[in-house]
């Protein structure tokens, strides 16, 4: 079954969160979300409608692999991220 994730950053990943559904992956990532005041106000599926539209300063991507758990370090997350975008 797939997960959920969010991922900020520039030239690297920053910050990631992740969580078993859209809305959990929003709710758990929400200290960076609402840093920017627009997105402070709007409702957890606003902020999924708009990561749909890739309209957002971070990513918000279906990983299609199992559960990993909640223990993982930052590398461990990175590591899954690249081996589902190919790199």
């Amino acid at each position: 079954m797939p997960f959920y994730m969010i991922t900020f950053g520039l030239t690297q990943i920053d910050e990631l969160y992740i969580g078993r559904t859209n809305e959990e992956t929003v709710a758990s990532a929400r200290g960076l979300i609402d840093q920017w005041p627009e997105y402070a106000a709007m409702s957890d599926e606003e902020i999924i409608e708009l990561a749909k539209a890739d309209e957002l300063e971070f990513d918000l991507i279906e990983i299609h692999d199992t559960w990993p758990g909640e223990n993982l370090d930052h590398q461990q997350l990175v590591d899954i991220y690249e081996s589902q975008q190919g790199g």
